[in-house]
Parts: C-alpha cells; structure tokens; sequence
C-alpha cells in the first residue's frame, strides 16, 4: 500500500459537530473506508444531495455552538445569582445586628439621661 501524503484540509471538507476531531483523523494514514465513514460518500450520483447534508450539517453544528454558549452563559448565571444571594443575606445580617445595636445604644443614652 502506498503512503499517503498529508493533505491540507478546509471546513468545507470536513463536516460533523467536531471538526477538529475529524480533520486530526483525515490527516493521519487512513483507506478509503475510514475516509467513507469520516466524510460521507462522494461521487456524482451523490453531489448534489451530498451539499444539501453538508448545508443541514452545518447548520446543525452552528445551532449546537450556540447552545452550547447558552449554557455556559445559564451556567455563569446561575454562579452569579449564588454570589448576590449570598451577599444579600450577609447584608440582611448585617441590618439585623446593627438594628439590635442601636436599639441597646438608645436604652443605654435613654438611661444616662435619665440619670442625670
């Protein structure tokens, strides 16, 4: 069997929701098979059907990146809601211990007047 030589490969020729993935495996030795499976099938009788996958294909991988992105925004989201919810209850304790604190400072000034 004859080495193949590396060959370079663009987006257009590589399709599925991971790319890199695919193109590392394009690029390593490989037969006509696994080319079969990791591309799709080729030819003429396959062209034209062959683009409109490609196109849905394509698609569907931009569809999935923006997913993915919402989730990760959910995901930070949800961290940031966590942090003001806890900074929020810190700061009703806060309220609470200084309410308590002026409340025993009147009495203690209430008294000193009193006194005198």
């Amino acid at each position: 069997m004859p080495p193949k030589f590396k060959r370079h490969l663009n987006d257009d020729e590589v399709t599925g929701s991971v790319k890199s993935e695919r193109r590392n495996l394009l690029e390593e030795d490989s037969d006509e098979e696994e080319d079969f499976f990791l591309r799709g099938p080729s030819g003429p009788r396959f062209g034209p059907r062959n683009d409109k996958i490609r196109h849905v294909q394509n698609q569907m991988d931009e569809v999935i990146d923006v997913m993915q992105e919402n989730i990760t925004k959910v995901i930070e989201r949800g961290e940031r809601l966590d942090d003001l919810q806890d900074k929020s209850e810190s700061l009703s304790d806060n309220a609470t211990a200084f309410s308590n604190r002026a409340k025993q400072l009147r009495r203690q000034m209430w008294w000193r007047g009193c006194k005198v």
